[in-house]
């Protein structure tokens, strides 16, 4: 029993009986077959909130020390050190401070008009042809559009990114697919940091109101520590804030797709959706796996955990846990609410967690309000290769518009 397996092509598409198999062996494994030299895998509901809070298990990723690199990658491996995802406290809270501002809740709040607008546009060139690439039409260009407006990237430059953003997700995950050609990765890394450069270097001549520039103001006044740092944030933010919402917008319509009474009752009544939308996020999330390294032995489990070991937190496993969830493989739109784990928990709860479920809940809702009969054929389907972010990337739809809005 290995949750290595997760990498193979039948649990990259339904990696659930496998996480259920690891549940059921022991909800806190050792897996020798995984992390650097073995490493904990966190598979039940409790044991996942626990090692979450814990403050003794680290978010630091060795692998990504400085040190260990070369000359030529040394620059991307401080830049990735550092981001707010694997800081601890209290560089961890200082941050978030620093790049708070667009992602409080009234900032937030006030962006629902622009969305609802921006869905329904991207919609209205898509409904006439009955057909899309649901993913690149509709549930990527949303969270894209919303993400590098708030950062300040110019619409013009929105393609080129995302010839960077696969190197950082890659790199994240750490999996066999990154170690293949890790030098590869680091150098798409250094293309984005001199991308950011040189959109900083603009903001010191011309003044934006937009995030790039709170956080160069932030780098003035001394609240990052280095350009890597500043550089590597902008990287997560970007990447992270655009990628991690697409794949949930399209793991929910995929989920409505394949349970056909629920679809009928939200397509029916789709103001049930926000409501509804930590149910969708449990039920699959985008983000399936995070990871903690021991600073001391902490129990977990009945298990102890020696400083210097890794421990793997895996949230889609614990969100099909029946002790938690009770009949966990389907949705239930009444299901009373646990604790979600899909945009992390405690000091690490996503920095733009409120915006990620805002743009996911308007995505579904507009395309439920306007699209009728929608049919994604899963032979077409194409999905993310690493199972920390689960999403598809490809989906072709075919469908037919609904009469009026």
């Amino acid at each position: 029993m290995s949750l290595s397996d997760v990498y193979r092509p039948e649990f990259i598409d339904d990696p659930y009986p496998l996480y259920r198999r690891a549940r059921e062996t022991d909800p806190v494994l050792w897996d020798p077959r995984m992390g650097d030299a073995g490493a904990w895998m966190v598979t039940g509901y409790d044991t996942a909130l626990t090692a979450l809070r814990d403050p003794r298990l680290s978010a630091r990723r060795p692998q990504w020390d400085p040190a260990t690199g070369t000359k030529q990658t040394a620059s991307a491996l401080r830049a990735l050190d550092t981001q707010v995802f694997v800081s601890d406290p209290p560089d961890h809270q200082r941050l978030r401070r620093a790049m708070s501002q667009p992602f409080l809740p009234r900032a937030v709040d006030a962006m629902r008009p622009d969305l609802e607008r921006a869905a329904h546009r991207l919609l209205d060139a898509v409904l006439p042809r009955g057909g899309m690439d649901f993913m690149a039409d509709y549930a990527l260009a949303l969270p894209s559009e919303t993400v590098c407006q708030v950062l300040g990237i110019p619409e013009e430059d929105r393609g080129r990114i995302w010839k960077f953003v696969l190197s950082w997700g890659l790199l994240v995950d750490d999996g066999p697919f990154s170690r293949e050609n890790p030098e590869y990765h680091l150098a798409g890394i250094g293309k984005y940091m001199d991308y950011f450069r040189r959109q900083l270097d603009l903001r010191r001549t011309r003044r934006t109101g937009d995030l790039m520039q709170t956080a160069l103001d932030a780098w003035d006044n001394g609240e990052f520590r280095s350009e890597e740092e500043l550089l590597g944030n902008l990287i997560f933010l970007l990447t992270a804030g655009q990628t991690t919402t697409a794949h949930q917008i399209g793991n929910t319509v995929l989920a409505l797709l394949s349970q056909p009474d629920v679809y009928a009752t939200v397509a029916a009544d789709p103001s049930l959706v926000p409501a509804a939308t930590p149910e969708f996020m449990r039920y699959d999330s985008s983000v399936q796996l995070t990871r903690r390294r021991a600073t001391e032995p902490v129990d977990l489990g009945g298990r102890t955990v020696e400083a210097g070991q890794e421990v793997f937190v895996w949230i889609g496993a614990a969100h099909r846990d029946p002790a938690a969830f009770p009949d966990p493989d389907r949705i239930d739109l009444d299901r009373p609410r646990n604790t979600n784990l899909a945009l992390g928990h405690g000091a690490h709860y996503c920095l733009g967690g409120r915006l990620g479920r805002l743009v996911n809940e308007i995505a579904v809702q507009a395309f439920l309000e306007r699209v009728a009969r929608p049919r994604a054929d899963p032979s077409g389907v194409r999905r993310t290769l690493t199972p920390t972010f689960r999403g598809p990337h490809v989906m072709p739809m075919t469908f037919e518009a609904k009469e009026t809005r």
